[in-house]
């Protein structure tokens, strides 16, 4: 049987949402969220039921990214305390924690690991501050992955030198990637797009976004650098219509719902965003300003906004499994658990992510 979300039972529960949020925020201790992320983690993960409408997947979604949001920004409270009584003081000047990846798009799954970055404003005391807040930056992680988010395998993470500068550090920062427009520069460009300021101070952020998109006007060319990277990772449907499945080992007969769909079309909706100067972290929120602009149809809005809220859906229902105590996402799914209609309805949705591709093409080759 298709395993399906019980969305109206458990994710719209108003009373019992109401009550996770409130005990995040009155929670003076780690070990209190743990056992919050724990109850929530478990009560909300998907049910054998009945599908919603696409209106009730996208509300899900904000759910749970809320309670995701709340517990990240109640530990920051939490380790800045900490700070404070280990005798190192309050932050000496204001700072901005980013969230990047899809954090900063605001569609964490059930499990997502950590992708971060901080911000702190400019002070004459350049290298005392820098050391503070790499400590600062150290206790969020090591708290967080106490919390059960795992660390970014890449290192994408406000505890490294290069994820936690001054905001004139992070300008030149910005200035040599745009300059040297290398597969990994203009992949550090495409991450910080999603930043999203969860605590501290949002002016930090604005200012620097500024500096971010005067890049992309002063730069013409990394538009082109970008559509490289934006179109790495192909949709999992062959050239006759059918699915790309793992061949071999445990997950023989899956889709990887993750690099083979999800993020196709998030990578190609962001490039296009960027084109179009729009601001929007979140996929369905770029997606609207495009359509905003005229950059898309209302006709071709819909039916991707449809196609994006099904995807979404499939990689919340790819779950999650536990490891050294902490909860790590599934990107496989297989096609065993799909009924034949929303296997149709996949296909159709992988085709268009292909069109959104053939789109950024031809927006490109416009541009040029």
């Amino acid at each position: 049987m298709f395993i399906k979300i019980c969305w109206e039972s458990i994710a719209l529960d108003a009373g019992y949402y109401a009550e996770l949020k409130d005990n995040i925020i009155q929670a003076d201790q780690l070990l209190q969220l743990r056992r919050i992320r724990d109850r929530f983690q478990h009560a909300i993960q998907p049910a054998e039921q009945t599908w919603s409408e696409s209106s009730s997947v996208a509300q899900y979604n904000a759910c749970i990214n809320e309670l995701h949001d709340a517990l990240i920004s109640r530990t920051i409270k939490i380790a800045e305390r900490s700070m404070t009584g280990e005798g190192l003081g309050p932050p000496p000047v204001s700072y901005c924690y980013l969230l990047l990846g899809s954090a900063g798009r605001s569609e964490q799954t059930l499990a997502s690991d950590q992708d971060s970055a901080l911000i702190y404003a400019d002070h004459e005391s350049a290298d005392e501050v820098k050391m503070y807040f790499l400590a600062f930056a150290q206790k969020i992680v090591t708290m967080l992955t106490e919390l059960g988010y795992p660390p970014c395998e890449g290192k994408v993470q406000s505890d490294q030198r290069l994820w936690c500068q001054s905001e004139t550090e992070w300008i030149d920062q910005l200035n040599h990637w745009f300059t040297d427009a290398s597969w990994e520069s203009v992949r550090y460009l495409l991450i910080v797009a999603d930043g999203r300021c969860i605590a501290g101070s949002s002016l930090l952020q604005e200012r620097v976004r500024a500096s971010y998109e005067q890049g992309i006007i002063q730069h013409p060319p990394i538009l082109e650098r970008m559509i490289d990277n934006t179109l790495h990772h192909k949709v999992l449907l062959g050239m006759l219509g059918q699915f790309i499945t793992d061949r071999y080992g445990e997950a023989a007969g899956s889709i990887d719902v993750k690099y083979g769909a999800y993020i196709p079309m998030v990578n190609s909706i962001r490039w296009l965003a960027l084109r179009a100067n729009i601001r929007e972290t979140s996929t369905l929120s770029r997606l609207e300003q495009l359509y905003q602009q005229g950059i898309i149809t209302e006709n071709d809005y819909v039916s991707y906004r449809d196609a994006f809220l099904q995807i979404l859906a499939l990689r919340l229902m790819a779950g999650f499994h536990t490891e050294n105590n902490q909860y790590k996402g599934n990107s496989k799914l297989y096609l065993s658990k799909i009924d034949k209609r929303e296997k149709r309805k996949l296909k159709h949705n992988l085709k268009l992510g292909k069109k959104m591709q053939r789109l950024v093409l031809m927006k490109f080759a416009a541009y040029k």
